[in-house]
């Protein structure tokens, strides 16, 4: 356990060097690059990455990799925008959250319960429910996007804790980071200071050896998918807020972008391992790439390249630290 301690502050310490090293190179190149707006901006643009990715780190510290959270997040939000149009709803942004939280619940319990009961391969399974979820909405409920007209809600999108000039104009710290810092803690107490979150780390290290120490799999299971959930109903309502419409595809192709911060931030597909801080460096990190071609100059179609040499870099590093431990 002390090993995988200090392999995990090596990662998170091998992060934050190579964000400080890029910082500080492009804003060398270009000295606007050196200012709170292009934080805040990196934030902001992240969001609902950083709050899907803290839903997918407890299935990757189990040792899975599950893609339905995206349908998850689509499920949690159009249908409960189109049931709110229908009965002319005008209050504010809390009960499209606590609607579409309650549905994500519903579904990560559904998960959980086939896992645990058929013994399924929790990729195998994440496959078939992204494809049944996003088929669901669009056959059942419709496919049109349909923009957020509730007066109770329309003007959050502009909402800032924090206010600053930069060089696109008014940049700031929007009120949905709020939900990123109380999601990050929460989660981050449990997984350490938690029964269950020792759980999820012995069965992502060995299940056989967890079952036999006393951990049962299948409660383990009805924590985890339900936290998958609602992190990715967290994520939908916040990014409907930011873009100003509800969108029955939401999220549609964003998986392994998810997937990559998690993975960056530390954690290993193989199990249990894994942080909530290196999971959110990790979401920067790839959103500061999307900054930093910006403001370089260059061309965001090497966006996916520029990610990639990243990835192969920190790879490398991963293997060769684990080799010397």
């Amino acid at each position: 356990m002390k090993t995988k301690k200090k392999l995990t502050l090596r990662y998170e310490m091998f992060l934050v060097l190579l964000l400080a090293a890029m910082v500080l190179t492009i804003g060398l190149i270009n000295p606007a690059f050196f200012s709170w707006g292009t934080l805040f901006d990196v934030i902001l643009i992240q969001t609902v990455f950083i709050l899907m990715a803290f839903g997918l780190l407890p299935v990757v510290i189990l040792g899975g990799v599950d893609i339905s959270f995206v349908a998850i997040a689509a499920l949690s939000t159009y249908p409960v925008n189109n049931l709110m149009e229908k009965y002319g709803y005008t209050g504010g942004i809390w009960l499209y959250y606590l609607g579409g939280i309650v549905i994500a619940i519903l579904v990560g319990i559904i998960i959980a319960f086939l896992l645990s009961t058929f013994k399924l391969n929790i990729f195998d399974l994440s496959l078939a429910m992204n494809t049944l979820i996003y088929g669901f909405i669009t056959f059942f409920i419709g496919s049109m996007t349909n923009p957020w007209n509730s007066p109770g809600v329309i003007g959050w999108n502009t909402k800032y804790l924090i206010t600053v000039e930069s060089v696109v104009g008014q940049s700031g710290l929007h009120i949905s980071f709020l939900s990123i810092l109380v999601s990050g803690i929460l989660l981050h107490l449990l997984l350490r200071y938690t029964m269950i979150g020792r759980g999820i780390y012995a069965v992502g290290s060995d299940k056989s050896v967890a079952i036999r120490t006393g951990f049962n799999v299948r409660k383990i299971y009805m924590v985890v998918f339900p936290i998958m959930g609602i992190m990715a109903a967290l994520a939908g309502v916040t990014n409907s807020i930011l873009k100003s419409d509800f969108w029955p595809y939401l999220f549609i192709g964003k998986n392994m972008q998810v997937l990559a911060a998690v993975v960056l931030g530390g954690a290993s597909t193989t199990g249990g391992k894994g942080t909530v801080f290196g999971t959110f460096l990790g979401a920067i990190l790839i959103g500061l790439v999307s900054q930093a071609l910006v403001y370089l100059g260059v061309d965001t179609q090497w966006y996916d390249a520029v990610v990639g040499i990243i990835f192969v870099v920190y790879a490398t590093f991963q293997s060769l630290a684990e080799q010397r431990q």
